[in-house]
């Protein structure tokens, strides 16, 4: 069983969930609209994702933010993640949790089909 977490809307949450189903892969899915991750949570997937990785600086959400604290977040994990726990549209999705506990964010098909083997 894996964990996916994202929005409902987003492309590349539907290409993992349509994966996960064609792959017939079990999962809990997880709509960071209703169920925003925790900060354990968070922590955890930053164990395997780096921060600057696992925060969308590319998306919409991101440009919201004033470039004064972009700036700063960018130089500050720390910083970093207390605006992806304050706003989880700035993650990027699908973070995706294996069965061995491990996290990876974003799509990547190829690594998909070795994690869940």
């Amino acid at each position: 069983m894996i964990q996916i977490y994202g929005i409902p809307t987003c492309g590349s949450v539907k290409k993992a969930i349509a994966w996960a189903r064609e792959a017939g892969v079990e999962f809990t899915f997880h709509n960071f609209r209703t169920e925003a991750p925790t900060d354990e949570l968070l922590s955890g997937w930053l164990k395997d994702i780096p921060a600057a990785k696992l925060a969308n600086t590319a998306g919409p959400t991101w440009r919201k933010i004033d470039p004064e604290i972009r700036e700063a977040a960018k130089a500050s994990p720390e910083m970093l993640k207390t605006l992806m726990l304050s706003t989880p549209l700035l993650i990027k999705r699908p973070v995706i949790v294996w069965a061995d506990g491990s996290a990876t964010s974003g799509v990547d098909e190829a690594l998909w089909k070795t994690k869940s083997v």
